[in-house]
């Protein structure tokens, strides 16, 4: 008997931590999204969804994530399977976790994708690439098509471009691989960009931004790409070791 009695003890205990440990990592979850409120939502097919908008219903323990309607067609479909993963933060963890679509509403223009937060939350490393909000003018030929604006931000291997006026090219989902050519002032490269985000600004703007991960690039000006972001963190290092010390 009290060999039984340990036993269920020790079962007790073991439960009562793993519920506690999913507590706490629900928190963190919570946290994370109200430091930076962006997740991406992953489907079974390798379709990926990016909302910045965000809202959350305590009573149901769900998410309501907003996108814009694509073409008046829906991405997702109820009931299906998705991953739910938060943005890096400082410490380099990212959050994710296993559902599905529990309910879509049609809003003006908008989807909403409920879906119920998971208890079994993950928490992983994820090492951020140094990236630099670059701001340079740049001439940026995508799909034969030419635009003006500028290279806003730029990573070893990803990069955000603010484009003049409306990004018309068709897409067929968020992973459309481009042929891209970027000529900014003191660099120039040619490359695939596969796009994960696509934003457009109305009146008075009215700019596209244009996100994606950097795809077949010549080795050579992959290493002048990576030579210029080593040469950028190593200045910012010093800066930020000298205001430190002054």
């Amino acid at each position: 008997m009290a060999l039984f009695d340990f036993i269920n003890t020790k079962m007790f205990h073991k439960e009562r931590a793993q519920e506690v440990m999913s507590k706490l990592l629900r928190d963190e979850f919570i946290y994370q999204l109200k430091q930076n409120s962006t997740l991406c939502i992953e489907s079974v097919s390798g379709i990926k969804i990016t909302s910045t908008a965000i809202t959350m219903d305590k009573k149901r323990n769900s998410l309501i994530l907003a996108e814009k309607m694509p073409d008046g067609r829906l991405i997702l479909e109820r009931n299906d399977p998705v991953t739910i993963v938060t943005q890096v933060n400082s410490d380099h963890e990212v959050f994710s976790f296993q559902s599905k679509v529990n309910n879509i509403i049609l809003d003006d223009g908008d989807i909403l994708y409920e879906i119920i937060i998971s208890k079994n939350i993950k928490k992983g490393q994820r090492r951020k690439e140094f990236r630099i909000n670059v701001d340079s003018q740049s001439e940026v030929s995508i799909s034969q098509s030419v635009y003006r604006g500028q290279v806003s931000n730029l990573s070893t291997n990803g990069v955000l471009f603010t484009l003049d006026g409306y990004w018309p090219e068709p897409m067929e989902d968020e992973h459309t691989l481009v042929q891209c050519d970027i000529n900014m002032d003191f660099m120039e490269f040619n490359c695939n960009i596969e796009v994960r985000y696509i934003n457009f600004e109305p009146y008075p703007s009215r700019r596209t931004y244009i996100g994606g991960q950097i795809k077949n690039i010549q080795p050579l000006h992959q290493h002048q790409l990576d030579n210029y972001l080593s040469a950028q963190q190593r200045i910012q290092q010093r800066q930020k070791a000298e205001l430190r010390y002054s």
